[in-house]
């Protein structure tokens, strides 16, 4: 007798228990329709119910990578002569969207193709200012750190090499599936120790680049 009373009870409780659940995960999207009692609907009781899911655009992970193509502009000064010689560069960037506003990034480059047997390499940190000024269009400051370097390919003729602040700016354009395109312009910094053909130089770098980049 007395473990059909606490079996009664218990199951009771459970009943209790489950229509309390039921209760409390009525409300199924923000855009419920109310009825008469104040409570949202029930589905079965909406024509036409779908639910409104969006996914919010940084419940990403935040990290993100890419890949970039590039015209790299050096410019040598010496005693004699001042030259800009231009290289294809190809680059690979990572970086990390703390929020909306700010990003971290970094980027490697090298050169691919020249007209003067010289090897351009760069890498860089920067912090990414950013801003959307229209839907999927962001304009973006790159605020960092890096080193660039230009040496011949075979001799010693041509040397440079400096650690210095660089700066940037630029544009993105979002695309479906997670990919953004972009378009930017980074100062690289000058090295007044250089060596142009063997001769004492000031050589100054920058790029232009061009490429997407996946957020995952």
């Amino acid at each position: 007798m007395r473990n059909s009373v606490v079996l009664n009870f218990l199951t009771i409780i459970s009943l209790m228990t489950t229509a309390a659940l039921a209760e409390s995960n009525t409300t199924l999207d923000p855009t419920d329709e109310l009825g008469d009692d104040g409570k949202p609907l029930k589905v079965k009781e909406r024509d036409g119910y779908m639910p409104n899911i969006i996914t919010p655009e940084y419940a990403k992970s935040g990290i993100y990578g890419g890949l970039g193509l590039g015209v790299v502009s050096l410019k040598a000064t010496t005693a004699a002569i001042s030259k800009t010689q231009n290289m294809t560069s190809f680059s690979l960037l990572a970086g990390y969207n703390f929020n909306e506003f700010l990003a971290a990034e970094s980027r490697a480059s090298i050169s691919i193709a020249n007209d003067d047997s010289i090897n351009f390499k760069s890498m860089g940190l920067y912090l990414k200012p950013q801003y959307e000024v229209s839907d999927g269009l962001s304009i973006y400051s790159l605020l960092g750190f890096g080193t660039a370097s230009a040496k011949s390919a075979v001799t010693s003729a041509t040397d440079a090499s400096k650690a210095t602040m660089q700066l940037g700016v630029g544009a993105g354009y979002k695309l479906p599936n997670n990919f953004k395109v972009f378009a930017d312009y980074t100062y690289m910094g000058k090295d007044s120790n250089a060596k142009y053909k063997n001769a004492p130089a000031t050589m100054k770098s920058g790029a232009f680049t061009g490429g997407v980049t996946y957020d995952f």
